[in-house]
């Protein structure tokens, strides 16, 4: 059996296309793979024969370059992170391997980063009025590592988001300018709902404390 490489040529969007030849006594097996312009230039690929590993490595970039496509279209519909996107593929049929390996490219050229989106996605839970808690959490699930939500609640604290403040903001607003509850049924409603968004139970009852302190200031 003999493999040979028998085109090389221009497939539009700095893609090239590799045309192959599997010969084995009388039967012919063509395959055309499609692989990115920077993969193409690194392998220092020619016409003519060559070895199996060679040839694997083809498909393989090949399968990478078909993901990498999708990926990038992904990319234009919000904020994602590695393992989310990565999810992502695999769902759209592509093998996790190379799902994975073609993020990893998707962020080493910078289209994809990782510490930006959770910073971008936790500054919009913020303006949300969510607590430490709850951001944590959305992060999380969204697929961002550690290390990325860590940096991203630093970027908030660092941009001046005041967690204390955005409890008794939220509180106000959902008295709707109304006294806070006397009843206790009320009351303890409206303490799990603010819990809800990420708040612990201190932090409620911090905010709960302010806002009396500040109305009772207002009388005297």
């Amino acid at each position: 059996m003999q493999i040979f490489i028998t085109s090389v040529s221009a497939a539009g969007n700095d893609d090239i296309a590799i045309g192959t030849e599997i010969r084995d006594g009388e039967q012919v097996q063509r395959e055309k793979f499609l692989i990115s312009a920077e993969v193409y230039a690194s392998l220092g690929l020619q016409k003519g024969e060559c070895d199996r590993d060679t040839y694997e490595l083809l498909e393989s970039e090949a399968r990478i370059c078909a993901a990498y496509k999708p990926g990038l279209y992904i990319l234009g519909y919000g904020y994602c992170s590695m393992r989310a996107m990565t999810s992502k593929l695999v769902a759209k049929g592509f093998d996790k391997t190379d799902a994975a390996t073609a993020v990893e490219r998707l962020s080493a050229k910078g289209l994809l980063v990782e510490e930006n989106n959770a910073r971008r996605e936790a500054e919009r839970c913020a303006a949300k009025l969510w607590g430490e808690i709850r951001i944590v959490s959305h992060l999380r699930f969204k697929g961002y590592s550690d290390e990325a939500v860590e940096d991203a609640m630093f970027a908030l604290e660092d941009s001046g988001v005041d967690f204390e403040a955005s409890c008794v903001k939220l509180i106000e607003s959902k008295c709707h300018g109304k006294p806070l509850p006397s009843d206790r049924n009320e009351m303890q409603k409206l303490v799990a709902s603010v819990m809800r968004y990420g708040y612990s139970s201190g932090e409620v009852k911090h905010a709960l404390s302010h806002i009396a302190n500040r109305k009772a200031s207002i009388y005297d």
